[in-house]
Order: structure tokens, then C-alpha cells, then sequence
């Protein structure tokens, strides 16, 4: 058996909400999981302000399509709510679209 899981990157299963060990908190689309990594794409920062959640492209001024971070940067992985999961595709894929990233590459954390 492999010891990496393919993630079908439509579900919205794959929204995750990941807290660094810098402390940052990123909502992400998981491509994969193996052993030592976690591999994502369209990473979105968490701004807390003033009892809301805001949202900022995560490494706006890098060019990547996937991003990898290593297991040992994540304090933690969870669902997000739905209403989150939701705002969060809304800004991916919906009408309120913001600009994450313009050109393929990849960025290890």
C-alpha cells in the first residue's frame, strides 16, 4: 500500500484549515498528504480583526501552483465550517475571486 493519499481537489473535503508553527493560520486545498508532507494549492491567510476573519493570499508575492509544507511546521489540520469552507471557494472560484497567484512554480515551507 502507498504511503501517500491522493486527494480529489474538487471535493471540498480538501479545504483545510492549517495552523503553522508560526503561529499563521492558512486555508488551503489539499493536493496529497504523504509522510512527511503536505502539499497544497491556493493557500489564503487568516486576518483576525476585531471579532472577524479576514482573508489575504497566503505568499501573494511568490509564483507557485502547489505549495509544500513539511509535516513538521503544522501545529494542527482541521475542517473548517462550512460557512468558511464556503467563503473560502467563493473567493477561489466564485464572483469575489481574488488574485492568489499568476504563474506556476513551487514554494517549500
Amino acid at each position: 500500500m502507498s504511503n501517500i493519499t491522493s486527494i480529489n481537489k474538487a471535493n471540498m473535503d480538501n479545504i483545510r484549515l492549517i495552523r503553522l508553527t508560526s503561529g499563521e493560520e492558512i486555508l488551503v486545498n489539499v493536493v496529497e498528504y504523504t509522510d512527511m508532507d503536505l502539499i497544497v494549492k491556493d493557500p489564503v491567510l487568516l486576518i483576525p480583526n476585531n471579532g472577524q476573519i479576514g482573508f489575504m493570499p497566503y505568499m501573494s508575492y511568490c509564483d507557485m501552483d502547489n505549495m509544500v509544507i513539511k509535516q513538521e511546521h503544522i501545529m494542527f489540520d482541521l475542517s473548517p465550517t462550512e460557512d468558511l469552507a464556503g467563503q473560502y471557494q467563493g473567493m477561489i472560484k466564485g464572483p469575489n475571486v481574488i488574485q492568489l497567484n499568476e504563474t506556476a512554480g513551487k514554494i517549500i515551507v
